[in-house]
Order: C-alpha cells, then structure tokens, then sequence
C-alpha cells in the first residue's frame, strides 16, 4: 500500500534503516589488548612475550639503564614482575593511556636487545641479551677477508670466523700434510708457518696413523683417496672453485698380459691380501715389511722391483705394494716391463681439477640448503648432534669461504650440520662441503689460531687446507 502522509514518517524510517545497513558494513576500528605476558630464559637472552588479540604497532626507545617499549595496545591490568638475573632487574607492563601502555625493563647492565612483530598469534616478542652479538669483517689485503661473527642462535652462543677469498685475489688454495714432507699427523700452526701459507683451516678426515680419509689432490698427485662416493671443494686449472659430489676413486693397474689389480688404498699401510699405492706425498719411503712385494713404475713401465719393502718414494714415480694375491700378481712383472697406473674420481672435471678436497657430507646445492649426511655414509658422530665444524663454501661470483665454528663449551655451543649449511647460505654460498670437525676444528691467520680448539689446545691433524701468496 503506497503512502501519502506528508509528515515524513516513512523517509525518517528509511534514513534509519540505511544508517543500521551502514553501520554493520563499515568496519570496525577494534583496540589491540593484550592478553598474557609470558617470559622465558636461556644461555644467551631472556624473552618477554606478549600476547594480543589484534596487531600493534610499537615505538622503542629508552635509555642505558632500561628499555621502554611504548604500544599501541592496552592492558587489563598493571603487571610487575622481578628477577634474580645477571641482567635484568624488573620487568614492568603497565597502562600509559586509555588505549595504550608501556613495557619496561630496568637493567642491571647496558644489554643489546631486538624486537620481533609475529602474527598468527599475533605478538611482541623482546629478546634481551645475556651476550654481545658481534659481527666484525676486516680486509686483508688482495682479494682477502676475514670475519668473527658471535652470534645467537636460536637461543644458544656460537661462533664463527670466516676466511673469504675472491676469485681474482692474490692468493691460491693447497692442501699440505699436517706433518709436512710426509704421510702423518701435526698441529695446523706448526706446519702452517713450515708450509708458508698466510692462512689455513683443518680438512680432510684422518685415522689416528695420519691415513688420510677423502679424496685429496693437488696437480694430479694424491695425499689420500676415498671409495665412498663423497663430495669435495675443487679448483680448477684456471682458479675456479665450485663443490662437487659423488666423487669416488677408483684406481687399477694394468699388468703385462692383460691382467687387471684394483687399487685398494692410498699412501697408507698395507694390510692383508692388498694393493696400496704410494707416492712422495706418503713420505721418503714407503715404510713396508718384506712379506709383500713392490714395483716402482716411471712413465708407464716398471723401473724397479723388490720382495724386500720400504721401496724409495721420488717426486717422478709411483709405487704399487701388494700383498698376499696381489703379491702373486706383482711377482710377475720385470723392469722394463709396461706397467699401466690409471686413477678417477668418476668426474671428469674432478680428474683434471688441479685441486680436490673431500670431506663430507654436502652442505648447500643450488643456492638450497641439502645435508647428503645418509647418501654420503656418514658416521652418527658427524651427521648427529651438535659439534664444532669446519667446511668450506662457493658463493655466485666464485668467492671461496672457509668456516669454522667453535663447539662444546659454554661460549659457543657448535652446530648441527643443518645449523651450519644455514650459516653457509646466509654467508652467500651457493655450494658448500663440510670437512673435519669436532676437536680438529681449527684456522690460523698470520700465526694466529683464531678459535678455540674443542680440546682446549690444538688437536694434530693430518691435512690441513693453506691460502697461500701468488
């Protein structure tokens, strides 16, 4: 029925019931509160949490005495609350307004601090910190940096110190004998300074006889071979690193006739029913018994044959030594007869690289963090838990980085193998190996050990990983 009164009363009751619809329509400006404040404690801060019902905004300020958090939040209730910590006195939550309030804590002792803004809960989470959070980098000169980073991680100390040296700098990288002119063990500043490198950082594994554990070369001549298909730092002929995986030796000698010896080890001891290869890397001699037999082979032909062990090592030979089957098979050859040596990683690249340093696991791929620790066959010892870490990582445009973490002790907690390959990454590597660890982790720059070695002194090492001068 249309209406005809001309009082107006329909148009008011429409005017109503457009600013009900508006109304429910617009939005609603609703107060953040907060709801609970939780803290927390562990070795490297203390974290006050706040929980609200709708995001805040938050300004910081304050001064060396305290720290003043004023939000755009209100509160229920004021909140006071002490502690009996090494840098906190109080911490105090109260209303500053009618729709806001004021977060502060008074300290016993200048503190850094951080501010974190999470959503879903929504929160504010003040870190306050128990330790100085230091990152200082210093140029060494020609393409050679060095950083210290002391860090929190996730609520535990660590450290780390950082060699980067970029791809035009005038220095080169060399794997050396911890023992120096020989097969064996020494500490890393010792030979360091013999070998005359500015720098170095442990690498490769070893046994307690110094028998090295991966595959490691330098133009062409090994220190120590690994079967086990493991990934490596390589350089190239022309200076260009990258990481490579699945490197695995293999190596075989062809004998007169036809006849084939797989090639069991590298400069290490020959035991039962074997076949070792030596060179000069291994030392002056190879330091066998007489119940093998043994061959020195010169530009593919046998230059010297011998029952008696302990066969002289020269910078232009190789030594096969076998025992027991292989003993028989060597028995065979005469000098003058041809003798064919022939070794590889299974990678070309890695065959005509003039550096290769193994260790493992993989650490990062592809820009992506990628812990090959079970495709790699690691022990439990070096795929689990947290330890003090040595590796080395590529970043984009060829710059090398070598890391080293400390581990087990109170000032640094050391890193699972995923905490490290993250660290790799935030350093820029593209591409990264661990090598060694635990209390062989060590670098030493001019003379220095930079770190604190695990075992509270320097752990002998069997090859260490130099930057020497051009």
């Amino acid at each position: 029925m249309l209406c005809y009164h001309k009082c107006g009363k329909c148009s008011c009751r429409f005017f109503l019931f457009l600013i009900f619809v508006v109304t429910i329509l617009l939005p609603v400006s609703v107060q953040a509160r907060i709801t609970d404040m939780r803290t927390g404690s562990g070795p490297t801060r203390m974290r006050i949490v706040l929980d609200m019902d709708e995001p805040a905004k938050f300004k910081d300020s304050g001064d060396s005495g305290k720290i003043v958090l004023d939000l755009g939040t209100s509160v229920k209730k004021n909140i006071l609350r002490k502690f009996n910590d090494a840098s906190i006195t109080d911490i105090n939550l109260e209303k500053s307004g009618k729709n806001s309030s004021r977060l502060t804590v008074r300290l016993k002792k200048p503190a850094q601090h951080k501010v974190i803004v999470l959503k879903n809960p929504h929160r504010i989470v003040l870190d306050v910190y128990r330790i100085e959070i230091v990152k200082t980098s210093r140029e060494l000169g020609n393409g050679l940096g060095y950083t210290f980073w002391q860090d929190d991680m996730n609520g535990l100390p660590v450290r780390l110190y950082v060699l980067s040296m970029s791809p035009d700098s005038g220095y080169y990288l060399k794997p050396f004998s911890g023992a120096v002119n020989r097969n064996g063990r020494g500490k890393l500043s010792r030979a360091t300074a013999s070998v005359g490198a500015r720098a170095a950082v442990n690498a490769c594994y070893f046994d307690i006889d110094g028998w090295v554990i991966g595959n490691c070369k330098w133009n062409d001549s090994f220190y120590g071979v690994d079967s086990t298909p493991r990934s490596a730092l390589i350089v190239d002929r022309e200076g260009h690193a990258s990481v490579q995986k699945d490197l695995a030796y293999r190596g075989t000698a062809t004998l007169p006739g036809g006849r084939i010896l797989t090639i069991k080890g590298m400069n290490r001891q020959r035991i039962t029913d074997d076949l070792v290869l030596f060179n000069r890397n291994y030392g002056p001699a190879t330091r066998t018994n007489e119940h093998g037999r043994e061959v020195k082979v010169r530009q593919g032909r046998a230059i010297e044959v011998s029952p008696k062990g302990n066969m002289m090592l020269d910078n232009d030979s190789l030594v096969l030594s076998g025992h027991g089957v292989n003993k028989d098979a060597l028995s065979r050859v005469k000098r003058g007869d041809r003798v064919a040596i022939d070794q590889t990683l299974g990678s070309r690249m890695a065959d005509e690289a003039r550096l290769v340093i193994g260790g493992g696991p993989l650490l990062v791929e592809n820009g992506q963090v990628n812990v090959r620790a079970r495709e790699e066959s690691m022990a439990p010892d070096i795929a689990y838990g947290r330890a003090p870490r040595t590796g080395a990582g590529v970043t984009a445009d060829g710059t090398v980085l070598l890391m080293v973490v400390d581990g087990r002790s109170q000032y640094s907690a050391g890193m699972t193998l995923k905490e490290f390959a993250g660290y790799m990454k935030r350093f820029g590597a593209v591409s990264a190996v661990n090598f060694d660890g635990g209390g062989s982790s060590e670098m030493v720059l001019d003379g220095k050990i930079m770190n604190r070695p695990s075992d509270g002194g320097e752990r002998p090492v069997s090859i260490g990983l130099g930057l020497f001068r051009k």
